[in-house]
Order: structure tokens, then sequence, then C-alpha cells
């Protein structure tokens, strides 16, 4: 089970980071933040917005809510009753993205930096009284959390490879006559992720039954 959300952060930058090359007198560049010499050439020291290093930042936290029992009976009550809205278990998804425009040479605007960024939070439960339970339920327990934790990681491993796909496709978008433009088209691509990645997610909890017949510890 999961929950998603899309967040966006879009500036354009007063200027273009570039810096002064010229030669000093044994034909030297030297380079300075300030007009250098007669023979001063403006660098442009951006990097370029669409290169190939893809790499958005994630975290992934785990948080437990507590349950309690000596049987299988009150702790599947238990978790029926504490579970988050329900359910066992559930992982929390977001992708947020920051992306920055500039003008560009031609009186246009281009892209100037994007980045996204993947949160997730998974909830699970804690039994806390697991040694009061016998040998044979806290292998059954086990069993049955690492399927939990698996499903619901599989759920933050899908939000990653989205985010993959929205910086990718932030960093190609091409010269617009305004930045606004800009701005527009980002959001526009990131929407079309958002909503491609939100379809896998609801596919894979279908294909899985929440994770139901997806590991052997699930099947009676």
């Amino acid at each position: 089970m999961r929950l998603l959300a899309l967040v966006a952060c879009v500036a354009v930058a007063t200027a273009q980071a570039q810096m002064h090359m010229c030669k000093d007198a044994q034909g030297r560049k030297v380079f300075s933040d300030q007009p250098c010499g007669g023979d001063d050439t403006i660098v442009n020291v951006n990097p370029a917005a669409g290169g190939a290093s893809i790499n958005p930042s994630t975290s992934v936290h785990v948080d437990h809510y507590e349950v309690r029992g000596t049987t299988w009976a009150v702790l599947e009550r238990e978790i029926g009753s504490k579970g988050p809205e329900g359910w066992w278990g559930n992982a929390n998804t977001q992708i947020g993205y920051e992306l920055e425009s500039k003008p560009s040479t031609g009186g246009g605007c281009k892209v100037a930096s994007a980045h996204v960024k993947a949160d997730a939070r998974i909830h699970l439960p804690s039994w806390a009284n697991r040694y009061e339970g016998s040998a044979r339920l806290q292998a059954q327990w086990d069993s049955v959390y690492r399927s939990l934790d698996l499903h619901e990681r599989g759920h933050v491993q899908i939000s990653l490879e989205g985010a993959k796909e929205m910086e990718r496709a932030l960093r190609s978008i091409p010269e617009e006559p305004t930045c606004d433009a800009v701005a527009a088209e980002g959001r526009r691509r990131a929407e079309q992720v958002w909503a491609a990645v939100a379809q896998r997610q609801a596919l894979y909890d279908s294909q899985t039954e929440h994770g139901r017949n997806q590991w052997s510890p699930y099947r009676d």
C-alpha cells in the first residue's frame, strides 16, 4: 500500500555563471570574475543541464507501530486496529523537484539546473513482547515481517526509478521563448512522469494483491 505526493520548486537565475578569461604577459590563460584585459573573453562555467549524470537524492525512513500478543489471532487483531489506515504496513512516497532557468544568449530561456528528490517513509508493525511468544510464532512473525518490508520497499524502488525519469525529463527541456514557458514545460513533464509512477504503484499493488501473493508466507 502506498501514498503519493509531488512537490515542485521553480526559480529563475538572475545571471549566468560566467568567468572572464584573458592571457597574461607570458601568454598563459588567466580567469577572473571581473574583466581582465583587452583580449577578455567571457566563458560560461555552468555545467550542462542535460548531462549524463542523473542522480536524484533519496531518503528512506522506517517507522514502527507497536503490537502485543502471544497468539497469531491476537497479533492480527492488534495489527488490524493499529496499522496505518487499516493496512499492516504502508509506504508514503514523495517526489519533489527544483528547476532553475536562465536567459539564453539567443534571447530565450533555458534550463540552468534540475534536481529531483525522492523521500519515503515506511510504516511497519513492531512486536513488543515477541519473546513471550513461542518459537513457532516468532518464526511466523519474522517471515511475514520480511514480506511486508520487501513489499513496501518495492514501492520505494518504483518511486526512485520515477525520480530518475523525472530528473532526466527536466534536464532535457529545450530552450523556450520565456522562463515562464520553461517552468510550465517543467510542470507538464513532472506531472506526466508522476502520473506514470502512480499507475505503476497501483499496478504493483494489484498484481501482488498488496503483497499477499508476492511471497509464500502470505499463502495458507
